[in-house]
C-alpha cells in the first residue's frame, strides 16, 4: 500500500525550537531536517515533505503569512493527500480562521499544529502534536484544522483557552471533528473528502479596528478609533450584543460614514442575538452587523477577508451573517 504523502508547511512558533544543553536557553532549530529524527517510526508509513515558509514566533505573523501559506498550499494542492502547517499557538486561531475563507472547496484536509514547548523537551508536546497533526491529515476530513493532541478541532470555531499541553484551544460550540484514542472517532458534522474545485481567494484588508466595551468606555476613545478611518470595526459587545444607550450617537456616526460594523460578544460561548431586546432593535437600524456565535478570531479575519470580496454594504453583510466554512450557525 503507496504511502500516503503529506506536506509540511513550516512557519515558526515554539516546536521549532530547541533546548540548547550546554547553554540552557530555547533557540531555533538549524534546519528542518532536523524534524525528520523525531518521527523516525511515523515516516514508515507517510512520506513527508518540508516546505519553510518562514520561521518567526507567533505573536509576529501577519496577513501577508496567511497569504503566503494559502498559495504554497494551492501551488502544490495536487500532490499531495494532506498538509500541515506548522505554528506558533498565540496566532494559530487568527491562521486557521483565514485559510477557511482563503481556501474554498477542499477536497483535503489542512491542519494547523503546533507546541507549548520545544520539540526536544524530553516532557514536551511538539513531538506528540506533530504525530497527531500528521495522522489527522490523513483522515476523511476536507477542512481547514487545528489539531495539537488527540482532537481535531474545526479551525474557524477554535480558540486559545489555556496555556496547557493537554487542551490548549477548544471549540465552545461544537464537538471535535475526530479524536484520536484506541481507534480514531470521527464526528458526522465534519467535511468529508470528495471531489471539488478548490478556489483560493487569500486576500485581505488589514485596516480594521478593534473597539471593546467595558463600564469605563468613554466615546472619546471611540473617536479616536473613527479618526483613523477604518474601513471596518469589530464591536466586542456584552453578552448577546448589548451595549449602552451613550454610546448610540457614535454607532449613528460610524454608519454615516459608510464604516461596516460587526458586533460580536465578549462570552465564551455567547451568540449574539440583536433581536432579543427592544434596545438592541436600534441597533440593527444603525447599520450594525450580526457576529451572530463566531469567536472575535473569526469574526474579526472575516471582516478582513469580507471586505475584498465586495463593495456593497448589502453584500457585505449578507457574506458575514452568512456560513461559509462552518463558522457560524445561520
Amino acid at each position: 500500500m503507496a504511502r500516503s504523502k503529506i506536506a509540511l508547511l513550516y512557519v515558526g512558533g515554539s516546536i521549532g525550537m530547541k533546548m540548547n544543553r550546554k547553554t540552557g536557553r530555547i533557540e531555533p532549530i538549524e534546519s528542518l531536517n532536523e524534524i525528520h529524527r523525531f518521527l523516525p517510526e511515523l515516516q514508515r508509513e507517510v512520506a513527508l515533505r518540508f516546505f519553510s515558509l518562514n520561521n518567526v514566533g507567533s505573536s509576529e505573523v501577519t496577513e501577508q503569512d496567511w497569504v503566503e501559506i494559502a498559495h504554497t498550499i494551492e501551488d502544490h494542492y495536487d500532490a499531495f493527500d494532506g498538509f500541515v502547517v506548522v505554528h506558533g499557538t498565540n496566532t494559530m486561531g487568527y491562521t486557521a480562521a483565514a485559510l477557511s475563507f482563503a481556501l474554498q472547496g477542499l477536497s483535503k484536509p489542512v491542519i494547523l499544529t503546533g507546541a507549548l514547548l520545544p520539540i526536544n523537551d524530553i516532557s514536551g508536546d511538539g513531538r506528540m502534536n506533530l504525530v497527531f497533526a500528521i495522522r489527522a491529515a490523513q483522515l476523511d476530513i476536507a477542512e481547514v484544522c487545528i489539531a495539537l493532541g488527540p482532537r481535531v478541532l474545526r479551525g474557524c470555531r477554535a480558540k486559545k483557552v489555556d496555556q496547557s499541553l493537554l487542551q490548549t484551544f477548544d471549540t465552545t460550540r461544537i464537538p471535535p471533528l475526530a479524536e484520536f484514542n484506541e481507534g480514531v472517532h470521527l464526528g458526522e458534522h465534519r467535511i468529508v473528502r470528495r471531489k471539488r474545485q478548490l478556489l483560493c481567494r487569500p486576500t485581505f484588508d488589514s485596516h480594521v479596528a478593534v473597539a471593546t466595551l467595558h463600564p469605563a468606555l468613554q466615546p472619546a476613545f471611540l473617536d479616536v478609533i473613527l479618526a483613523t478611518k477604518p474601513h471596518g470595526i469589530i464591536m466586542r459587545a456584552y453578552g448577546s450584543g448589548m451595549l449602552p444607550e451613550r454610546l448610540f450617537p457614535w454607532l449613528r456616526r460610524v454608519t454615516e460614514q459608510g464604516i461596516p460594523i460587526v458586533m460580536t460578544s465578549q462570552t465564551i460561548r455567547g451568540r449574539v442575538d440583536l433581536h432579543r431586546f427592544r434596545k438592541q432593535a436600534a441597533l440593527e437600524q444603525f447599520g450594525v452587523i450580526s457576529g451572530k456565535d463566531m469567536t472575535f478570531e473569526c469574526a474579526l479575519v472575516k471582516l478582513m477577508w469580507a471586505l475584498t470580496q465586495t463593495k456593497s454594504s448589502h453584500r457585505l453583510r449578507e457574506l458575514m451573517e452568512r456560513n461559509v466554512a462552518g463558522e457560524l450557525e445561520e
